[in-house]
């Protein structure tokens, strides 16, 4: 593939055929990144460059990100794009650049004139010139962010364009050239180097006034102009002219008929390494670590878990830093400890490697008496040369390697070692470099990314060794992405579960990993022992352990999230042995433990470890008989944790609590896995309770439904003493995940968790996970003006300001839901002022989406700084999935203002946040709005259609909520299509699918678009329907510009005061009336008559 940047970006493939890069922004970014091939780009850089002449977006990292998912498709896997929390990396030769095959002929040229052969210099700078197309980088405009190179290059093909005319004019003469010096000199008329070389070419030709009538002009240009004076170089060359010195051209320098000898070749380096019959994947960076490394100090030890790929990665750092060093004249040498048994038999594995001595040697039992004469020999060897020695698997033998190393070290100044082990070889001057497991995908990375991660590039290529062929693809993709995170990216793992696909489907071996250590036992004959099975990588590093470092690491397997030190010390304390914390450092320095040390000096660390060693750990407890007394601790100790953590998660230290719970959550979810299995239900119950605020927080909804329903099946109807509160969480809880499907049982559900609270003496109030309950009765109609004055009463009388402050946004929510929207208003207001005070994020982010619902009809500038203001809380929260529904409601509001860019900026946002499959449809129907809103009904019409199948999959609950607002929207593009009898169907459809449980704010919306549709053929009852929307919602809805244009339509067709009486008669009607004569209207119009009349009969 090759890139041409010097004009108009052009890319050819392999082929030669020039691919399309569509798009003003993706060329810029192309560009940007062009200009330096193989190297990062920094993401503030990009986003300046590309959109360096209008605003940049809202989130520009999301918009980046879009754009560099477009940019992996159009140049495909021949030029990889890499992304990084610091920027972008293209993935390419810089040599297929043409910038950078200019300045290399150009630097070229110039050395080739210098070494006195102009005729070489003159081919070199014109081939250079022959790849400018025009200016430049035009495709970055004017501000492109890369002005100043622009216009470094413009200079440079400027010098190469005179040194090429004085080339020319030496080698061909002042006739062949002299047209486009003086074209040269005419387009700079202040600029001497043209003016120059124009004197001498007209001199060379004999038109010696002309050339003094060059200089003249230069001369007045530049006093006229610039108010200066020719260079003193300049004046000489004058001088010389008049006195005629310049009437001949002036010979070329002669080239050298005899170049001075060329220095001899270099001997081909020493390389005794193992050669591997596989390519090396993916660790660049590493190879380059560990250049540097070796370049500055001279012992470097590689560390890591086993199959991290030390070995390989020795080797081939050896057989580059060799290479690349030509001083190493003694060359690399590999040294495999893994076979040896005794330290006493590593000298005579140095002098077999180093071809010094008999290898049949370590055969017989060696002792330590013999091994100062065997390293004497090798210092021989070795002696003052500058030689690198490979040292691998050195763990098992880590004190005599050690030994041996600082001997050798002490003894050869120009001796380097490059090692590789499970621990570090302790001595003095030691390099530490972790080589850890290759880069793992996101869960749900797709297909055309997956290749961005090594750990799937590895697993793809050795793939294709038993499956020729093989490539990931949108049908595998999960199952490929599900592998590589599994088997933690290590190497050999991977190695060996692609080798497995010889004999089971890719499906069926993503599925059956838990069983890892059986399945993974297929590795090469000619591999070491502890390499040959998955199993063996691991019972190796387990044999090197001594007693305590065994019974710490089985016991660490219970954190499926690692831990704290603190945890550690709890869960896995050490009977009457060394301090927990000491044996925990022994089993990092063994790599079989991770230490996470943040960055943060106030963040404590995490020790963790790799899948595969957990597994392995696993095992080895439940073996040990000790399981159940550590799992039982663990969950006693996420249960104080979270019951610790509860009242921090509602006030200011809310982020850093909210951290620090998100790492604690895999632990969560295995305690109660746990309790729930042993069918310990009080433990169940607490860690419920304790931890319910914290799934609320981070929208789980869904797994905690699943837990709460587990747990009410084993402990049927029966209170447990002392945890009411709890019981009636998980009740509460899930009712919510089936209460659309289920109304009265749901209802009969949510009035028992009510009154086993008002049996125990106490109220939702003092449990902020069940203050839904009271608005979801309310919501069901069940005394709702009663609730509604509790709720007030609680604002008045509750001693805690969160509670207030929740009671009374929730008051509000449920007034809105009943049609009380002037009310509702006013609450939802207070309430968000409640918890700015409070400094609770989560609280605020939430009020404000509510405060947006009411403020979008009557004030769309508000709601845009609402909307705009909850989007900052929530990226600082890390709520992908409401991120993504604040990035679509601004689109929505944008495009209605006519914002179609801005629009699409924040949909590419929200597709950027990557949220769930719910939110997924959400922003679909956003996008369908914003074409829609654009101009575009065909295209909203389509993605609408498309969704049909997503919102028949979602669960009970979201397909309430969603159902009648897709069939509005698609009512609405009806229309737009001037496909009316379909806009009838959907609307009653629409209507037909309200639901009691989502309030009477969509029943407006389904109203209004009835309304649009009424409008050209029954204006009065169109005026009526619209009066009804105002009366349901208890709102006008000023600021809709749809709804706008029906009220203008209809207005203009019955006159001002038949649409006000109208109007006036739906707004005042009762709420049965209005039921049932929009059910009369709409029957007409549907094909079979669904359930219910929507929610207005209730």
């Amino acid at each position: 593939m090759r890139f041409s940047i010097l004009g108009p970006l052009v890319v050819h493939g392999d082929d030669g055929a020039a691919l399309p890069i569509g798009g003003t922004r993706l060329r810029r970014l192309l560009v940007l990144l062009l200009l330096s091939p193989g190297r990062t780009v920094r993401s503030e850089r990009l986003v300046h460059g590309i959109w360096a002449d209008e605003p940049e977006p809202v989130s520009a990292g999301n918009a980046l990100q879009a754009l560099a998912s477009r940019l992996r498709r159009a140049l495909g896997s021949a030029a990889p794009l890499h992304g990084d929390p610091t920027g972008y990396r293209l993935d390419i030769d810089p040599r297929s650049v043409d910038l950078v095959r200019f300045e290399e002929l150009a630097d070229k040229g110039r050395r080739a004139r210098t070494e006195g052969d102009p005729a070489t210099a003159a081919a070199h700078l014109a081939e250079a010139l022959g790849l400018w197309r025009g200016p430049a980088l035009a495709d970055l405009g004017g501000g492109g962010g890369a002005d100043d190179v622009a216009v470094r290059l413009a200079e440079a093909r400027r010098g190469v364009e005179l040194d090429l005319l004085t080339l020319r004019l030496d080698l061909d003469g002042a006739e062949a050239v002299l047209p486009d010096i003086e074209a040269a000199a005419a387009r700079e008329p202040h600029a001497e180097r043209p003016v120059e070389l124009l004197m001498r070419a007209l001199a060379a030709a004999g038109r010696q006034a002309d050339a003094l009538a060059a200089y003249d002009r230069l001369r007045r240009a530049l006093a006229d102009d610039l108010g200066i004076d020719p260079s003193a170089e300049l004046q000489r060359l004058h001088v010389r002219l008049l006195r005629g010195e310049l009437t001949a051209p002036s010979p070329p320098r002669p080239r050298r008929e005899t170049p001075p000898p060329a220095p001899p070749p270099r001997a081909a380096p020493v390389k005794r390494l193992p050669h591997h019959l596989t390519s090396f994947i993916a660790r660049e960076d590493e190879l380059t670590r560990v250049g540097e490394l070796l370049a500055a100090e001279r012992l470097v030890t590689l560390i890591g878990p086993g199959g991290a790929g030390k070995t390989r990665l020795s080797i081939e750092a050896g057989a580059r830093f060799v290479e690349e060093h030509a001083d190493l004249a003694a060359g690399v040498w590999f040294v495999e400890l893994a076979p040896l048994r005794e330290g006493a038999d590593i000298p005579h594995a140095l002098l077999s490697a180093l071809g010094l001595g008999d290898s049949a040697a370590m055969a017989v039992s060696s002792t330590t008496a013999h091994v100062p004469a065997i390293l004497d020999r090798v210092v021989d060897f070795i002696g003052g040369r500058d030689i690198l020695v490979v040292i691998d698997n050195c763990e098992h033998l880590v004190a005599e390697t050690a030994q041996v190393a600082e001997r050798l070290l002490a003894a050869c100044p120009g001796l380097r070692i490059l090692a590789t082990s499970r621990e570090p070889l302790g001595i003095a001057g030691e390099r530490l470099l972790g080589v850890p497991s290759l880069e793992l995908p996101p869960e749900d990375t797709p297909a055309e990314r997956a290749g961005d991660y090594a750990s799937v590039r590895l697993f793809a290529e050795r793939a294709r060794a038993v499956l020729p062929g093989f490539t990931v693809d949108s049908g595998n993709a999960e199952h490929v992405v599900r592998v590589c995170r599994e088997l933690d990216g290590l190497p050999l793992a991977l190695e060996l579960a692609a080798a497995r696909l010889r004999a089971m489907p890719l499906a069926h071996l993503a599925a059956r990993l838990c069983d890892r250590f059986r399945i993974l036992t297929n590795g090469s004959r000619f591999a070491l022992p502890q390499h040959q099975t998955l199993q063996a990588v691991v019972d190796w590093s387990w044999e090197l352990l001594d007693d305590t470092e065994r019974t710490l690491l089985r016991r660490l397997s219970v954190f499926a999230g690692g831990a704290t030190l603190d945890a550690v010390e709890r869960v896995c304390a050490l009977d009457d042995g060394p301090d927990v914390w000491s044996v925990l450092f022994a089993l990092v320095d063994k790599s079989l433990v991770i230490a996470d040390v943040p960055d943060d000096p106030d963040t404590e660390p995490r020790y963790r470890m790799l899948e595969t060693v957990r597994a392995y750990g696993a095992q080895r407890l439940a073996e040990s008989g000790e399981e159940p007394a550590v799992r039982r601790a663990l969950a006693h100790h996420v249960r104080d944790l979270f019951r610790e953590a509860d009242p921090h998660l509602r006030g200011p230290d809310q982020l850093a609590w909210l951290a620090r719970l998100r790492q604690e959550h895999d632990n969560l979810t295995s305690a109660l896995r746990w309790a729930v299995a042993e069918r310990d239900t009080d433990l169940a119950l607490d860690l419920v309770a304790g931890s319910s605020w914290y799934w609320q927080m981070v929208n789980t909804w869904t797994d905690l439904v699943r837990w709460c329903g587990d747990i009410l099946d084993l402990i049927g109807d029966r209170v447990p003493p002392g945890r009411a509160a709890a019981y009636a969480q998980c009740l509460t809880v899930s009712v919510i995940g089936a209460m659309p499907a289920m109304v009265e049982p749901a209802a009969k559900s949510l009035l028992r968790a009510e009154e086993i609270l008002e049996e125990a003496g106490d109220t939702p109030w003092n449990h902020p996970s069940l203050f839904s309950l009271p608005l979801l009765l309310g919501m069901l109609g069940y005394d709702t003006a009663g609730r509604l004055d509790r709720l007030d009463r609680v604002v008045q009388t509750h001693p805690d300001p969160w509670t207030r402050a929740a009671a009374r946004l929730f008051g509000g929510l449920l007034a809105s839901h009943h049609g009380r929207g002037a009310q509702g208003r006013e609450w939802v207001m207070d309430g968000l002022a409640r918890y700015r005070a409070i400094g609770d994020r989560w609280g605020i982010a939430h009020a404000l989406t509510c405060a947006a619902d009411v403020a979008r009809y009557s004030d769309p500038q508000r709601e845009l700084e609402l909307l705009t203001e909850g989007g900052r809380l929530v990226d600082e929260l890390r709520l992908t999935s409401l991120a993504a529904v604040f990035h679509v409601r601004r689109a929505v509001l944008m495009a209605a203002r006519g914002a179609i860019a801005d629009a699409r900026r924040e949909l590419d946002a929200a597709r950027g946040a990557v949220p769930d499959p719910e939110t997924r449809v959400f922003l679909r129907v956003g996008e369908a709005d914003v074409a829609r809103l654009a101009g575009d009904p065909l295209g909203a019409d389509e993605i609408l259609n498309d969704l049909t199948a997503a919102v028949e999959a979602m669960n009970e609950v979201m397909r309430t909520q969603v159902e009648a607002l897709v069939l509005v929207r698609r009512a609405r593009t009806a229309m737009a299509l001037g496909r009316t009898a379909e806009a009838r169907v959907r609307v009653a459809a629409a209507w037909d699918a309200l639901h009691p449980f989502i309030g009477e704010m969509h029943a407006a919306e389904v109203l209004e678009a009835l309304a649009e549709v009424l409008a050209a053929t029954a204006p009065e009852r169109a005026a009526v329907v619209l009066g009804y929307a105002e009366a349901v919602r208890g709102l006008p809805n000023d600021a809709d510009p749809e709804v706008a244009r029906c009220r203008r339509q209809v207005r203009d067709l019955l006159g001002p005061d038949g649409f006000d009486r109208a109007y006036d008669e739906g707004r005042g009607a009762d709420r049965a009336r209005m039921a049932a004569r929009v059910a009369a209207w709409l029957e007409e119009w549907r094909p079979a008559r669904p359930s219910g009349p929507g929610t207005l009969s209730a």
